[in-house]
């Protein structure tokens, strides 16, 4: 897609152009293009959750034992059995879980993500999550922890589109991709169907993210910082 044509999406924000050594804090970028090599020693992703939520509604505890999690009374009261939320948890710390669904996954909470409202308890103020409806309540093993008013479920409101549904290939490996960050220093990473770790764009360094010359890539950034290189970053208004 041309540069014209996310003008006309209204993406067209100001360009960057950067070179050695310089900073771009709070931006709504959505793609680089590296006119050299460049190693940023900095790259932060926008998390702001695409589906609109009506209200964030507080995580005040976990219950494994129960499997549930506690709101305000007045929170509670907004929920039917049923409804569709966004569960943004905060922090890295997420209760676990360890029966396996029919594909073989692990049930447990997963940041950023859509569940439903399985049960609600309105005496003790407590609801249970499952992943799809009529899954059953996802069975936890720790409470995981809290993050403050960061920890949080949002009710998703009835606006929302459906863009299909997707059937996974059961004998593949579940953990297909994810964002790394400064785990182990890749901030992309891919799983072939055996399980085995593929890199797809390496670092330099402690942390340091590397991208070749002439590549594009397409991400949600707020804030970069370029070590070495050039580079033109492109932002949406």
């Amino acid at each position: 897609m041309s540069q014209l044509d996310y003008l006309g999406l209204g993406m067209g924000g100001p360009t960057l152009l950067m070179t050695d050594g310089d900073i771009a804090n709070n931006i709504r970028s959505y793609a680089i293009q590296t006119l050299e090599e460049c190693v940023f020693a900095q790259i932060d992703l926008d998390q702001s959750p695409s589906c609109g939520i009506n209200k964030k509604l507080k995580i005040t505890a976990v219950t494994n034992a129960a499997n549930e999690i506690t709101l305000s009374a007045t929170d509670i009261a907004t929920l039917a059995v049923g409804d569709k939320v966004f569960l943004n948890w905060g922090g890295v710390d997420i209760p676990q879980g360890t029966v396996q669904d029919s594909q073989g996954r692990a049930t447990e909470f997963k940041d950023k993500s859509i569940y439903f409202i399985q049960a609600i308890d309105t005496a003790s103020n407590e609801i249970k999550l499952e992943e799809t409806s009529g899954a059953g309540a996802i069975t936890l093993t720790d409470d995981g922890t809290l993050y403050g008013t960061n920890t949080w479920i949002g009710k998703l409101s009835d606006q929302n589109f459906s863009y299909g549904t997707f059937t996974r290939n059961a004998t593949a490996n579940d953990k297909t991709h994810e964002i790394v960050g400064n785990v182990d220093g890749n901030i992309f990473t891919t799983y072939d169907d055996s399980g085995l770790q593929v890199n797809m764009i390496d670092t330099t360094g402690n942390d340091d993210v590397k991208i070749p010359s002439g590549m594009t890539v397409y991400l949600p950034i707020t804030d970069i910082t370029l070590t070495t290189g050039a580079c033109i970053v492109y932002t949406r208004k």
